[in-house]
């Protein structure tokens, strides 16, 4: 055999051999063989690795992100149900004390618009605690203005699982339970964007605790007027001594259609004085004034005329009214008394269902309000909460980069901040409690936490207010 022919045997015959001999290496000297000994062709595909590795980071931010969403979804209030007749006036109380009355045949269906029939189911949720507010990843903004809230709810309708709308015209009547009044409270209405919600002032709404001196219909005494003034005589029950004159009284028939805040605006003696108001006190109902077809708290003023002994049929001692009720017009601190007498509930009427909101807008100078930043490394989407301590007013905003700021807040006011993220699969979060100011807030510092303590971190948060 030709030294030509045998070349290219004896190669065959050192590549199996070699071949061979590496079958037997140690695979980590392999391994590093195969990263030293790169040639451009595996140059190329280390970069596809790298890019594969990118992809999978992504992948695993996106896996991160699901979880965080499903974490507020799995624990958000759960819904209240309570099935209604239709063609009855109904007033429901939820769990914590929220009263809605519905209206009979009040609902159509979403889609066909059609009046319903039958029984209805009506599910409501109740946002009053600030854990509950921050689970169901709710704030207190509206188009970037701060909030104090004073209860928020989600209420929907169903005719055999077929959403319903309030018909046009009706109105459905809340009442939001409170602990003190807050004056400048409105009645909200939200939309969610981009997984925030925003709120904005209700509209053809009424503040049912608002105490109402023109109304579209005047409230009237079953019978009419002549058999109300009949009644208000017969129940009078005068002195021995009795002179003549007018005794003013002034009354409020609430929405119920109940004589309340009877009040002697000018009098005579006090003898006179209390047989009038204790009269007004035992009058059955009325059928309430209504704006708008919501029954309403209406104020009128009725003169009463008495006449005495001296007058000329001194055997007759007798009260006289007016042919119909006459409207006053209330000073401030008249108008005042009266709220004070309407306690426990926010009341406002609503023409739409979903997600609402009894809140007060803060009105706050320039030098009063700041931004604030708040810097930490992030490396997830992330869900960053501040609850105020002083308000009951909370911000969100979702992040993937390592700032947060919120925009045009109170200045110098104590807040707890409250950061929650998934991280590979983990849940993690922070929490701080700071002062507001135009300084940045640093050392956002995470822990992992278990679901359970997610939940426990934010049902601390009860406790300030």
């Amino acid at each position: 055999m030709t030294l030509k022919k045998l070349l290219p045997f004896a190669f065959i015959l050192i590549f199996i051999s070699c071949k061979n001999e590496n079958k037997g290496s140690n695979p980590a000297e392999e391994s590093q063989k195969a990263t030293t000994n790169t040639t451009s062709s595996d140059s190329l595909q280390t970069e596809d690795l790298e890019a594969d590795s990118t992809k999978v980071s992504s992948s695993d931010l996106e896996a991160d992100g699901r979880l965080l969403a499903d974490f507020y979804l799995k624990n958000d209030k759960k819904p209240q149900f309570f099935y209604i007749n239709n063609t009855k006036d109904t007033t429901i109380v939820s769990a914590e004390k929220t009263k809605i009355t519905i209206r009979a045949n009040s609902f159509v269906s979403s889609k066909s618009k059609n009046a319903v029939t039958g029984n209805i189911k009506i599910s409501v949720k109740e946002y009053y605690k600030i854990s509950d507010i921050l689970l169901g990843r709710l704030s207190t903004t509206s188009n970037g203005k701060l909030l104090e809230t004073g209860g928020m709810l989600d209420v929907n309708a169903f005719s055999e699982n077929e959403k319903c709308d309030l018909k046009k015209g009706k109105a459905i009547e809340i009442g939001f339970p409170r602990k003190k009044e807050k004056e400048g409270m409105q009645l909200f209405s939200g939309n969610w964007k981009n997984g925030q919600i925003n709120w904005a002032v209700a509209q053809n709404s009424l503040n049912l605790n608002q105490i109402f001196t023109k109304v579209d219909e005047p409230p009237v005494f079953p019978g009419g007027h002549e058999k109300f003034y009949k009644l208000l005589g017969n129940s009078i029950k005068l002195p021995e001594e009795t002179i003549s004159g007018k005794v003013y009284a002034s009354f409020i028939v609430d929405k119920e259609g109940n004589i309340t805040n009877v009040k002697i605006t000018k009098g005579l003696t006090i003898g006179i004085n209390t047989a009038v108001v204790n009269a007004f006190k035992k009058i059955p109902r009325f059928i309430p004034g209504k704006v708008n077809g919501i029954p309403v708290n209406t104020t009128y003023h009725l003169p009463v005329t008495f006449k005495g002994e001296d007058d000329d049929i001194p055997s007759q001692k007798s009260a006289s009214f007016t042919n119909e009720f006459r409207k006053t017009d209330y000073t401030e601190k008249t108008i005042l008394e009266e709220k004070t007498a309407v306690i426990d509930y926010y009341l406002f009427s609503s023409v739409s269902l979903g997600m609402i909101n009894c809140d007060r807008f803060l009105n706050l100078s320039k030098n009063l309000k700041t931004d604030f930043a708040i810097n930490f490394d992030n490396n997830s989407e992330t869900t960053v909460s501040i609850v105020f301590h002083d308000i009951k007013s909370i911000m969100t905003n979702n992040t993937i980069t390592n700032e947060v700021t919120f925009k045009n807040i109170p200045l110098e006011r104590k807040i707890t901040i409250i950061a929650i993220k998934y991280f590979n699969g983990k849940p993690f979060i922070a929490t701080k409690e700071t002062t507001t100011s135009a300084t940045a807030e640093k050392n956002l510092a995470f822990q992992p936490i278990s679901l359970q303590g997610l939940k426990s971190e934010m049902e601390k948060l009860n406790q300030i207010n």
